[in-house]
């Protein structure tokens, strides 16, 4: 501890215009942070602040994404180097070996000569002894932490080795920041009693949310049952102005066909046009599996009997639920409960959810006709493009039917809010990564994780609390598809089809179309 700073040499800084919420009034403290991430009644609001990631992406555009370090002065392998406020989200890396023996990283807020934190590597992502409790540090495949570092003026995260190159790979660190007037309580160690208080409760619902579904209300506020023949449509409309809590819903027959072929499609405020519009399946990460991959996370789950969704819903001029059965089969039963917050007034920057739905088929061959981004260009699917309005994107949930068994593809996650050109400033360093993981090596956390685990058709998730994605104007979300694996003499066969799908989940206000994908491709992996 007490390691002397050294003056940095690069700031970024990011203003907004004024008119910041109400909400920017209240004081962001570590109690505030650390309450985010085992709640999601914040989720629908809308802010202004900018999500971002320093990394070590490959800038000549390969897959080189390992070792690309950015700012390099002397002895110091700076990560990252912002001005706030703001707060680190997420630190990610790729080894805690020899490859970082003799290695510390430091992390210096507001231009303290103090560290809050001065350790060597594999010590700060101990998640037995070091210094962030399991679950909000980890390392069952690949070490991290998801442990908020708020920062009221500035923050600087740097390796220091005085003896060798030992900085290990695949860095990313995920920060958000906010407009100038915003009023964040920088981190303080050790935690105040109350601080201990609020990670404790953390630690217990994101344990609770990884082993278990939540237990349901006691009465559910709306139940709906219904048998809908092939062709035909059913469903429930809500009056008034609500807020959802909670939705489950179990079909029978739960098989991949009926969960493929029943389309939901949700209506806020009297609109025309659905604002939820995914097959059920896709929507609850199901699809493929049936009751057979059953899991459960802080806002998304599938149980024997049902699937869950925590994703509040709010609508000011009622809401319209429909599903329609675009499927072969007649659904026997499908039963919808709602659980609804009568007591909750809507805030004026409450968005409404969305979720979209998006499926994309090539071979290996023709897969470069999708679209791409940066100097080479590689193939990448397009989970989510908007340029109408304000809106906030809070996670995604990801199929892949790839043909290679061993690897489903390698990637970097590009996501652009409210900016134009290359890079975003949100460039990840692979397609695992942003799931907490990699080299198809997942496990379940209660905001990331896997449905299944199959390279070859595998279904993840990855949910945002504290770094949601805020945007004003416009956002694209996209993965890049590298089409074999680059470096392996076991590439998969061009010639065989392989689909990459996803579902986004994101408010906005006003509601706004789904612009969904309206057909189901074929054929699916078995």
């Amino acid at each position: 501890m007490g390691a002397k700073i050294k003056y940095p040499v690069v700031f970024i800084c990011l203003i907004w215009a004024a008119g910041a919420s109400a909400a920017q009034d209240e004081v962001r403290n570590m109690e505030y942070f650390l309450r985010r991430l085992r709640t999601v009644e914040h989720l629908p609001n809308l802010e202004k602040s900018h999500t971002a990631m320093s990394s070590t992406y490959d800038r000549r555009g390969d897959n080189g994404d390992n070792n690309d370090f950015k700012n390099m002065v002397g002895r110091r392998n700076i990560l990252l180097d912002v001005n706030g406020p703001g707060c680190v989200n997420r630190i990610f890396t790729g080894v805690v070996g020899k490859e970082i023996a003799g290695t510390n990283i430091q992390i210096f807020l507001d231009g303290s000569p103090e560290a809050v934190f001065d350790l060597p590597i594999h010590k700060f992502f101990d998640y037995k002894n070091g210094p962030i409790p399991y679950p909000l540090v980890f390392h069952k495949t690949y070490p991290g932490t998801l442990f908020p570092i708020p920062f009221a003026r500035h923050c600087l995260i740097q390796l220091v080795n005085d003896q060798n190159d030992n900085w290990g790979n695949y860095w990313q660190v995920t920060y958000t920041i906010y407009p100038e007037q915003t009023k964040v309580e920088s981190l303080h160690r050790p935690l105040t009693e109350s601080e201990d208080k609020e990670l404790q409760a953390v630690r217990h619902e994101w344990l609770r949310a990884e082993a278990n579904a939540p237990a349901p209300p006691s009465k559910w506020s709306i139940e709906n049952r219904s048998s809908i023949k092939p062709g035909k449509t059913s469903g429930i409309t809500l009056k008034g102005t609500d807020i959802i809590r909670e939705m489950r819903i179990s079909v029978k027959p739960n098989t991949p066909e009926v969960l493929r072929g029943v389309r939901m499609r949700i209506y806020w405020d009297g609109a025309d046009w659905p604002s939820v519009d995914v097959p059920l399946g896709y929507f609850f990460g199901n699809a493929d599996y049936g009751d057979k991959k059953p899991f459960s996370s802080l806002l998304l789950g599938v149980t024997e009997d049902d699937a869950y969704s925590k994703f509040p819903m709010p609508f000011a001029k009622g809401a319209v639920f429909k599903f329609t059965n675009e499927s072969n089969v007649e659904v026997e039963k499908l039963i919808i409960r709602l659980d609804i917050d009568k007591s909750r007034k809507l805030a004026p920057d409450m968005g409404r959810f969305h979720a979209t739905w998006t499926e994309e088929s090539g071979t290996g061959d023709d897969i470069f006709s999708w679209p791409g981004y940066g100097k080479m260009r590689p193939p990448t699917h397009v989970v989510l493009e908007r340029n109408s309005g304000a809106g906030k994107y809070v996670g995604v949930l990801l199929h892949v039917a790839w043909p290679d068994k061993k690897w489903w593809g390698e990637g970097d996650w590009l996501i652009w809010t409210d900016e134009q050109g290359w890079p975003p400033s949100y460039h990840g360093t692979g397609s695992e990564e942003y799931f907490n993981s990699g080299w198809c090596q997942f496990d379940r956390k209660a905001v990331s994780g896997f449905i299944a685990t199959h390279p070859g058709n595998v279904g993840v998730y990855s949910f945002h609390l504290n770094d949601a994605f805020q945007f004003d104007n416009n956002i694209r979300v996209a993965v890049e598809k590298w089409t074999h694996n680059r470096g392996n003499d076991d590439p998969f066969d061009n010639k065989t089809p392989c689909i990459w799908g996803s579902t986004a989940y994101w408010y906005a206000l006003p509601a706004q179309p789904a612009g969904s994908r309206q057909d189901l491709l074929e054929a699916r992996l078995k």
